[in-house]
């Protein structure tokens, strides 16, 4: 009779984790492989998922190097969360990265984005503007647009950035009909909340 069971192959990774902003080295990022999906389809069920896992961290040089056998493409998981924002947002599989099982997978590039925030006011000299536009881009452009009633302030606070990079925003303001826009930007560490105001 032969057996059913799938056959499990070594599969090796190797590589390099690096601030979004700086292009410096991270250490201490927890790099978390599972025995991961049969397949790579976009509805991945919980079934597909193996028993197998491994666990290492990278060094003070960003560089890790992790070995699972696993059934199954096996998944790369890194992350820092105290500092550092989800790994792969918006991609196939949240947080991780799926790899071919068997053989080895070197010279693997990890960007993680820093976790900062941006406290954005923008407060009219004269009462004179009667709408504002804001435009903010990170990675991900947010736009707020809105009638202000005569002198009414305007406020994002907590906004998400990413730290150790400048935030560029593009500020815009409607008077007697006219559209005038304020392009600038604020630099913002990581980790930390920095907080400016435009007067128009």
């Amino acid at each position: 009779m032969a057996s059913c069971g799938k056959i499990k192959q070594t599969t090796t990774m190797s590589g390099r984790v690096k601030d979004f902003g700086t292009g410096e080295p991270i250490e201490n990022v927890r790099i978390y492989v599972q025995d991961g999906f049969t397949g790579s389809g976009p509805i991945l069920n919980h079934d597909d998922i193996g028993e197998k896992e491994a666990l290492t961290y990278s060094d003070e040089n960003g560089e890790f190097s992790v070995e699972i056998k696993a059934e199954n493409n096996p998944v790369l998981y890194p992350s820092k969360s105290s500092e550092y924002w989800n790994y792969n947002e918006g991609g196939l599989v949240q947080s991780g990265e799926i790899f071919t099982k068997g053989g080895g997978h070197n010279n693997i590039e990890i960007v993680l984005k820093g976790k900062a925030y941006l406290n954005f006011r923008a407060e009219t000299i004269n009462g004179q503007a009667d709408s504002i536009q804001y435009l903010g881009f990170v990675d991900y452009p947010n736009v707020h647009e809105r009638e202000l009633e005569k002198g009414q302030t305007f406020n994002r606070k907590e906004t998400f950035a990413i730290g150790n990079k400048y935030f560029v925003y593009d500020f815009s303001y409607k008077r007697d009909g006219v559209w005038t826009s304020i392009l600038d930007s604020i630099y913002i560490p990581l980790g930390e909340t920095r907080g400016d105001t435009i007067y128009y």
